[in-house]
């Protein structure tokens, strides 16, 4: 069971000192059941004080095994779902983004988020199940010493009652899976509306048809968890009536069986009314188990997909490559994208290139034309299908691609600013306030330690403050994938005409994505992109007279 599995695998106790918990206090709880039953039995005129002692102490052993169990139960399962998250998290830390594109952010948060929530919901009534078995298995026990009848009679009923609840618990186990997998596409369509504002606020066609789309698959869902829940509480209806007609067995059918019984009988009854709630709390964990198991099996699907996504361990050697490298080569270097049912798409290469140590490098190409594949293959984010990456004639390797992507900082176009400087030790505050003031940011916002006061601010703004965090990173190689595109035509001049050339002075290695024609001529080479491969590299033309004055 993958539930058992998860749980038995992560916690860090050994389950057979849970299991003991959980039997010392399923037997404490029928010891009281039966004092009561032997003491409800007995004619007395005078509190039987031995039968008193007894029952405080299996109470106080109840208490004490009980209150253990909870303690164990809670911090156990809390543990569990925290390993599994965070070896989740590292594992999506340190996969390879084309598979990660592949599987898609909704799976990943869903089973990161819902799944893990679900499994801690349930793992205290699961382990409260159990302990309520096993004070049904004593009962049945205490049945069987005070009536044969009456015990074979309610083992057989049970062992029918439990058979098809588990036909009827596989259903319920797929109609929840696929409840998850309408959830799934809900939280796809909402990503679409946060993260398509803007595209679907200005065109109302796009907006109607996105809203009328996730309204359907909303009323999917509804309708697949609706039918979901009513099962689940027709399991729990089910289960009650199957009490019920126990109950009726032990009263109308025993009898029959053994007439001359009748004190044992209502001996019987009153254990049978004694663990009606631990047989219903049975009962009812079944469609919780079938809903904890599903969100289980996700996990570790999950679990099992992205660790085959990275070809290196986060604990694996790594390699170092030369931080005074002179070059970067492409030799016949070849990637295709692949869909999710392996087929070929988009083609890059072969390309063949230099880089070196030192130069300014524009990349020009039209949408499209596999700029951004490009990009994503020099910094080490997809591996080439064909074809090799060198450092100074080395060979990039799986055993130091880590270390190769060390050499870059990159800022794409669609990347992520961090409030937090995360892998930068705190700034001195005098250089961050140089910086803010060369990004022109001064009284907008400061780097405060390692972290931004606000980032609040508007496009051009965080891509400004992108670049101070990758000038304090300090590597040597700068991506810069068109960065200038969201600055006003003051700044955009600035950082052509002050920042490249700050940077070239510092050393800096630069490959920059860019548009702006009139400004080719500030770098060493130009490398025009069509259609997946290298058209020209050219030397920069003379400048232009109108760039000029405006940088003036």
């Amino acid at each position: 069971m993958p539930l058992l599995d998860l749980i038995q695998r992560e916690m860090s106790v050994s389950p057979r000192s849970v299991l003991v918990m959980s039997a010392v206090a399923g037997v404490s709880n029928a010891l009281v059941m039966a004092i009561i039953n032997s003491a409800a039995g007995e004619n007395q005129t005078a509190l039987d004080q031995r039968t008193i002692i007894m029952f405080a102490l299996t109470v106080g052993v109840y208490m004490l095994s009980q209150g253990s169990l909870m303690r164990t139960t809670a911090h156990q399962v809390e543990t569990v779902i925290h390993r599994l998250r965070t070896e989740l998290i590292r594992r999506v830390a340190h996969a390879d983004l084309q598979p990660l594109e592949q599987i898609g952010q909704s799976a990943i948060l869903t089973g990161i988020v819902r799944d893990t929530q679900t499994i801690s919901q349930a793992a205290n009534l699961l382990v409260f199940g159990a302990q309520s078995l096993v004070l049904v298995v004593l009962a049945m026990l205490y049945i069987c010493a005070i009536s044969t009848t009456a015990f074979v009679l309610t083992l057989g009923f049970i062992s029918v009652a439990f058979g098809v609840l588990m036909r009827r618990h596989v259903e319920l186990g797929q109609e929840i899976q696929n409840s998850l997998l309408a959830e799934n596409r809900v939280y796809d369509g909402l990503r679409d509306v946060l993260d398509g504002f803007k595209e679907i606020k200005i065109s109302s066609a796009r907006r109607k048809a996105l809203l009328d789309y996730v309204t359907l698959v909303s009323a999917e869902a509804r309708d697949v968890k609706a039918a979901a829940q009513i099962r689940t509480a027709a399991e729990f209806v089910f289960g009650q009536v199957l009490v019920y007609l126990l109950l009726a067995v032990i009263v109308f059918v025993v009898p029959i069986f053994a007439p001359s019984d009748s004190h044992s009988i209502a001996k019987a009854t009153t254990a049978i009314l004694f663990i009606v709630g631990p047989l219903g709390l049975v009962i009812q964990s079944v469609p919780t188990l079938a809903n904890a198991n599903a969100a289980a099996k996700n996990l570790i699907q999950l679990s099992d997909v992205l660790s085959a996504l990275s070809p290196v361990t986060a604990d694996a050697p790594r390699f170092p490559v030369p931080d005074d490298f002179t070059s970067i080569t492409f030799d016949g270097v070849f990637f295709t994208h692949k869909d999710k049912r392996a087929q070929n798409n988009f083609s890059v290469g072969p390309i063949d290139l230099r880089i070196q140590r030192g130069e300014t490098l524009f990349v020009t190409g039209g949408n499209g034309s596999g700029k951004s594949t490009f990009m994503k293959l020099l910094v080490g984010l997809y591996y080439p299908d064909r074809g090799s990456i060198c450092i100074d004639d080395e060979p990039v390797t799986p055993a130091t691609y880590d270390s190769y992507r060390d050499l870059f900082s990159v800022i794409f176009t669609d990347y992520h600013l961090f409030k937090r400087l995360h892998g930068l030790p705190p700034t001195d505050q005098l250089a961050a306030d140089k910086l803010c003031s060369l990004m022109e940011m001064t009284g907008k916002t400061r780097l405060v330690g390692n972290e931004f006061e606000t980032i609040d601010l508007s496009s051009g703004q965080r891509k400004r403050l992108a670049l101070i965090v990758a000038m304090l990173e300090d590597k040597p190689i700068l991506v810069l994938d068109e960065w200038a595109a969201d600055q006003d035509p003051y700044f955009r001049r600035k950082f052509y005409y002050e920042l490249l050339t700050e940077l070239k002075r510092r050393g800096k290695t630069i490959i920059a994505v860019t548009h702006d024609d009139r400004y080719f001529g500030l770098a060493d080479r130009r490398l025009a992109m069509e259609e997946g491969r290298i058209a020209s590299i050219t030397l920069p033309p003379p400048s232009d007279p109108r760039a000029e004055i405006e940088a003036q």
